[in-house]
């Protein structure tokens, strides 16, 4: 039984302790990742968080019962991250029951605690068009506030779309990412909260699909980041930004992500493209504090064929604090921008 939802009922999966693996993750910037102690600590926070789209292998075997396996060709999962977990903490995931009568369907999604505390909410769907659902990321969307002056690290408007396509392949051999995601398939699927042999090379030829599948978890590492650099207009009136930042980066996090699939499964050794384009952003507030965020979606497509797989819509989170001279630079951001509108 959920302790957060007493009345709902609900597919319920194992308790599992999930691993934090991105502890050596190296984001550059002048600082490392906030799944390091000492940078979380830095940043406010109690400890370094897993990155919360760990979690998301925890619904594998409720996707399975409730969706089958085409939950890996036409599925989605969409969360908003509540509370943070850290290295091997137990969290369970939950799931609320389908409609007998719907093939194509919506339902909620969420993880707990022991103590019950949300660890993460969302939506889960099989056979929907984008259109034709309310996933949780569209509904944290639609509920951001207008931004009151500039922000200072998403500088593009809203619409922006990178003008080059960057190759992305995740393969049995070799590390999944050498900077984001530095370790291979093998340390991940040893460390995985919920194994399944279609996602290993000795014996994916097993699933439906007759090769290996990529477990949910890995549908975002696929997707943010891919072997070259994304290329965005540019924009010279904001060179005296990076000037003054000096190359350093605020501490980032997430704050929700969503994956839709469109013609999967998404595999192992393919190769697929990355493009880009940024469909919101905003902050919390005061102005000074609190976190700048980008809602940025990212489009899949297979090289091959340039048929679109998968989106992932992502919220990206820059802790304000952490980044140098924050305030200052901040106001004569807005400063620019008011005087520019004159």
């Amino acid at each position: 039984m959920s302790i957060s939802r007493p009345d709902v009922e609900c597919l319920v999966g194992e308790w599992r302790r999930p691993y934090n693996d991105l502890q050596q993750q190296n984001v550059g910037g002048g600082h490392k990742a906030i799944h390091d102690d000492d940078t979380a600590k830095a940043a406010g926070f109690a400890a370094a968080p897993i990155h919360g789209t760990v979690h998301w292998s925890q619904f594998t075997p409720l996707f399975l019962k409730a969706f089958g396996p085409a939950w890996f060709e036409t599925g989605s999962i969409s969360v908003h991250f509540v509370n943070m977990v850290h290295h091997l903490q137990p969290v369970r995931a939950f799931m609320s029951k389908l409609d007998p009568g719907k093939k194509a369907q919506q339902v909620d999604i969420w993880m707990e605690h022991l103590d019950g505390r949300v660890v993460l909410e969302g939506t889960a769907s099989v056979g929907l068009k984008p259109s034709e659902m309310e996933t949780m990321v569209n509904k944290r969307m639609k509920a951001g506030k207008a931004i009151q002056g500039s922000l200072l690290f998403q500088r593009h408007p809203l619409g922006t779309k990178s003008v080059n396509k960057v190759p992305t392949k995740i393969g049995f051999e070799g590390l999944v990412h050498p900077r984001a995601f530095p370790f291979t398939v093998k340390q991940k699927l040893e460390c995985i909260t919920e194994f399944h042999p279609w996602f290993t090379q000795e014996a994916g030829s097993t699933s439906p699909w007759g090769k290996a599948i990529l477990p949910p978890e890995l549908l975002n590492a696929i997707m943010l980041s891919g072997l070259g650099a994304d290329q965005w207009p540019e924009r010279p009136e904001d060179n005296w930004i990076h000037e003054e930042a000096k190359g350093k980066t605020p501490v980032g996090l997430f704050g929700g992500c969503e994956v839709i699939i469109h013609d999967g499964p998404v595999c192992y050794e393919t190769e697929y493209e990355l493009s880009r384009e940024l469909v919101g952003k905003g902050e919390t507030k005061p102005a000074d504090k609190g976190v700048e965020f980008e809602w940025m979606r990212t489009y899949l497509t297979e090289k091959t064929s340039g048929k679109l797989v998968a989106e992932m819509t992502l919220q990206n989170l820059s802790v304000k604090s952490t980044f140098p001279n924050y305030k200052a630079l901040r106001a004569k951001s807005d400063e620019i921008v008011a005087a520019s509108k004159l």
